[in-house]
């Protein structure tokens, strides 16, 4: 009976491999909102219970009255272990280097490994009861491995980081003073490309609120970003020095190695262009997703709002917590939808995360609607989770909407429209001509990383055959109206010099950013 209770609780544990094995891991506590043990362990620990108890009940039920086709069982059981096996498969996948990810988000790889996996498919139907045998062997000594992952999902995440770990710290404390007569707007559209903007646009892409932008601002049509992704690219933006490497190390912890740092050094502790902002007597403020910025920049922040990225395979989060029903019901709908083809299903693939990213996106939004019109934020920084994928745009019903054939295109339509609805609520305020605007992006548009995948559209590969690494820059100065073109290349680490400049008053004409440009790409020695 010990036996059977294991196999059956091996079974229910391999259809939540992929989370166990990213607890394991623990990357993934830097990037949660909430506190795993109740998001995710929780309504697992649930499930494999209901799972193990259903099915030892329902075996315990068959060796008693055993069935008069006991073939059709095995042929049952077999059907059934689809489940683990497919969440095993993606479980095995997590710890292939990420050069195969191209290899792997291709339409056929999927077909190909089902058409490869026919001959132990015919087996099973031809011997069911020697297929089922194999099976049940095959999940009682998987406990061989599954007792570590376990052990280390448990010892490595779960103890090691108490709930109240992921819990914000204490902000700074907001500075009572004036009205500034100058405050920075910096707005972050995370993989907003240059080249689909405004370098070789795509015919149809209508962009009114970037191209009114452009006319009145200071424009660079060479701008690279610090890094090519938003783990590194953002600490580099806000500590003024390229990130040579970001590492996780906890929930409120990224460590940095930079070339003046060849020790790696938490964020927190590295003086950044908000600390300069309070320096100077400005109130500071962030809205933002991906990096846990309440959790790691509190304490210099007057205000801060801050979403989830959408967390690996097993380990997703909900941008609010749930009830343990809800949160139950979550969880299978997920795992259902992670499994092998079922994934490329029409109207399956990134639903959940297309659906969820649209809340996000409206959470986000709103926030940053509120600190760009308050008067008393000297420095805001708004870093947005568009038109990184998936979209969540229709620029064709000009709505947000989960609902596909929608891509990147769509996504820079929604990228034109935040920015008119952000800059309105600038204008609204009164606080348009004391206000510097700033749009960027962290990275370009990855290609390499989305060719191929499930949602990628005709629209997107055909538009995607030009150099998609480069990102906008536009600065416009409180009273620009004109606009200006600087065509020599530089990396936009230096957004942080250019933003103290204007708050410290020494960058007050548009005609001289450029001039502050060239001093600081020469100063810049990495």
């Amino acid at each position: 009976m010990f036996q059977r209770l294991l196999i059956c609780l091996a079974f229910s544990t391999c259809c939540f491999l992929n989370t166990w094995v990213e607890l394991a891991e623990g990357d993934g506590v830097y990037f949660a909102r909430y506190a795993p043990i109740y998001t995710v362990v929780i309504p697992v620990v649930c499930w494999e219970m209901t799972l193990t108890l259903g099915l030892f009940g329902a075996w315990e039920l068959c060796r008693r009255r055993p069935p008069k086709y006991p073939g059709l069982l095995h042929a049952i059981f077999l059907a059934i272990c689809l489940l683990p096996l497919g969440i095993m498969s993606i479980a095995a996948l997590r710890i292939l280097p990420i050069d195969l990810i191209p290899v792997i988000r291709n339409p056929w790889f999927w077909p190909a490994a089902l058409l490869a996996s026919l001959t132990p498919l015919g087996f099973a139907v031809l011997r069911p009861r020697t297929a089922s045998r194999f099976m049940r062997a095959v999940f009682l000594y998987s406990w061989v491995v599954l007792a570590l992952v376990l052990f280390q999902g448990v010892r490595g995440t779960l103890l090691k980081y108490p709930p109240g770990a992921y819990a914000d710290g204490p902000l700074a404390v907001s500075l009572r003073s004036p009205p500034p007569n100058i405050r920075v707007v910096w707005i972050i559209f995370d993989e907003l490309c240059q080249t689909i903007t405004f370098g070789n646009r795509p015919a149809g892409l209508r962009l009114p609120n970037l191209d009114r932008l452009r006319s009145e601002s200071f424009y660079a049509s060479s701008a690279i970003a610090p890094a090519d992704s938003t783990e590194q690219s953002i600490p580099a933006l806000t500590i003024g020095e390229p990130v040579l490497e970001a590492i996780p190390d906890g929930p409120d912890d990224l460590r940095l190695r930079t070339p003046s740092r060849s020790t790696p050094s938490a964020w927190s502790s590295v003086p950044n262009v908000f600390d300069s902002a309070r320096g100077l007597g400005f109130n500071t403020a962030v809205v933002g997703w991906y990096h846990p910025y309440g959790r790691v920049l509190n304490r210099s922040l007057t205000r801060c709002y801050w979403s989830p990225g959408w967390l690996l395979s097993g380990i997703e989060e909900r941008l609010q917590p749930q009830s343990l029903a809800d949160a139950m019901w979550d969880r299978a709908r997920l795992q259902l939808t992670v499994l092998p083809l079922v994934g490329h299903l029409p109207g399956v693939s990134g639903m959940y995360h297309r659906m969820e990213k649209a809340k996000q996106f409206r959470y986000l939004l709103a926030r940053a609607g509120e600190i760009v019109a308050d008067a008393s934020i000297g420095l805001a920084f708004i870093h947005i989770d568009i038109p990184h994928p998936p979209a969540i745009y229709s620029g064709s019903e000009g709505k947000i909407t989960p609902n596909g054939p929608i891509g990147y295109l769509d996504s820079v339509a929604l990228v034109d429209r935040t920015l008119g609805e952000l800059r309105q609520k600038i204008d609204s305020a009164g606080l348009g001509n004391c206000t510097a605007v700033l749009v960027s992006a962290d990275h370009g548009w990855r290609t390499y990383l989305w060719r191929g995948g499930a949602e990628w559209t005709d629209t997107e590969e055909a538009a995607s055959h030009n150099d998609t690494s480069g990102v906008p820059f536009l600065l416009k100065l409180p009273g620009q109206t004109s606009g200006l073109a600087y065509n020599k290349r530089f990396n936009t680490v230096i957004t942080r010099q250019l933003i103290t400049d204007i708050l410290e008053g020494r960058l007050t004409e548009s005609s001289r950013i450029s001039d502050a440009i060239d001093r600081y790409r020469k100063n810049l020695r990495y």
